[in-house]
């Protein structure tokens, strides 16, 4: 039986590039917060940092045994990038796109949405922490 979670996603970099921090929070399909997860990325940019705390979502979701997922983040280039809408064009971001891509594949269904990033606070938060912000 498949699993329905939502992974918002965020990523910072202070500075850009600078000292970055990925988070996520997982809600079940109540919208209940089942997880937060967050990592310290060193230096980075903010792209790379926002594919990073979309990895990181994925990952621990399908820990947690979801394999539909619904991701939102604020960076309209990773969602557009990662449903296909935009090519991939800067280079430090090839491998960030492909394992995500490759974490996607194992699941029964994804999608990804943009939401402002006013709707997106708690990962951001996630994010923050990571990077001691």
């Amino acid at each position: 039986m498949s699993k329905f979670c939502i992974v918002e996603f965020d990523g910072s970099s202070k500075g850009n590039p600078g000292k970055g921090g990925a988070g996520a929070v997982i809600r079940n399909s109540m919208g209940d917060v089942v997880g937060r997860v967050n990592t310290p990325l060193g230096f980075t940019t903010n792209n790379a940092a926002e594919y990073e705390g979309l990895s990181l979502g994925i990952q621990e979701a399908t820990k947690m045994g979801y394999t539909q997922i619904q991701a939102r983040g604020d960076s309209k280039l990773v969602c557009k990038q990662i449903d296909g809408s935009w090519a991939v064009r800067s280079r430090n971001l090839y491998e960030p796109n492909k394992r995500v891509n490759d974490q996607i594949r194992g699941l029964d269904k994804f999608d990804i949405y943009h939401v402002p990033s006013e709707y997106n606070t708690e990962a951001d938060a996630e994010a923050n922490k990571a990077a001691n912000f």
